[in-house]
């Protein structure tokens, strides 16, 4: 799950986002970011569903080790 944390944390910066910034976009609380990104919570199906065609990405490369600049 650490893993999740990173890479949201890391493609929010690479967007150069705010956590509000992204969690407007999201329709999510800032609260639920920062708690995403500091691995105290899990994110729900939903908000994967969101996150992943928001950076257009597959959900399934949140959670593997990213080599993005």
């Amino acid at each position: 799950m650490r893993i999740l944390a990173k890479n949201i944390k890391h493609l929010r910066a690479l967007k150069k986002l705010t956590q509000e910034n992204l969690a407007e976009e999201l329709c999510v609380t800032r609260s639920r970011i920062s708690s995403y990104e500091e691995n105290r919570s899990s994110p729900t199906i939903e908000f994967l569903i969101s996150f992943s065609e928001y950076f257009k990405i597959p959900i399934a490369v949140s959670y593997t080790h990213l080599t993005l600049p």
